[in-house]
């Protein structure tokens, strides 16, 4: 299986430095050693994640996807971070995670979006981590006014956990009176 890029706001492409290296392992140990204190207050930001290896079981199965993984060793690197930085007493500015599986049909993206609102569970960055699929049907609505209700409730749906929206590019396709495009503006509207 094999996905031919993912693109995200915050993804490089290199791999992450030996400081955060360093970093993830002295926290890996010391989140180890607190046992099950780490999960209380799960949706907290104060939530610390177990040892990245522990969560990483399911993907570590799949072949490939490098990207993703290294992806997700960052942001698992910055929630670290963000804890030392709480630790201290030091201001932690709130992040947004966006991100676009691209891939030809059946390369697992679904699979994959699953899988990552799962660890983002376990990491503490949703509050409940479930997964909202939605396509162009669920989202564009049948006359003016009502694509943007029907984008904000899916929205509201979707919120503690991960909005999947499959084949997102069909709502730019259309004419200048499609509606598609009325229900990217209620994506981005809500999103900012």
């Amino acid at each position: 299986m094999s996905m031919s890029g993912i693109t995200t706001e915050f993804g490089r492409k290199e791999r992450p430095s030996r400081q955060i290296s360093i970093v993830l392992r002295n926290y890996n140990a010391a989140t180890s050693m607190e046992g099950d204190s780490a999960s209380e207050g799960v949706g907290n930001e104060e939530r610390k994640p177990g040892p990245f290896s522990e969560m990483m079981r399911d993907f570590d199965r799949m072949i490939g996807l490098d990207s993703i993984k290294e992806l997700l060793y960052e942001v698992y690197a910055m929630l670290a971070i963000r804890g030392f930085r709480a630790d201290a007493g030091l201001v932690i500015a709130p992040q947004v995670y966006h991100m676009v599986f691209t891939g030809n049909p059946g390369t697992g993206k679904t699979t994959v979006a699953r899988m990552t609102a799962k660890l983002f569970r376990e990491m503490g960055v949703l509050s409940k981590g479930h997964l909202i699929e939605a396509e162009r049907a669920d989202l564009v609505g049948e006359y003016i006014g009502h694509t943007a209700i029907k984008t904000r409730e899916l929205i509201k749906k979707s919120l503690g956990g991960v909005l999947f929206i499959d084949e997102a590019y069909s709502l730019a396709r259309g004419g200048e009176k499609d509606f598609g495009k009325e229900a990217i503006d209620a994506l981005v509207n809500t999103s900012a």
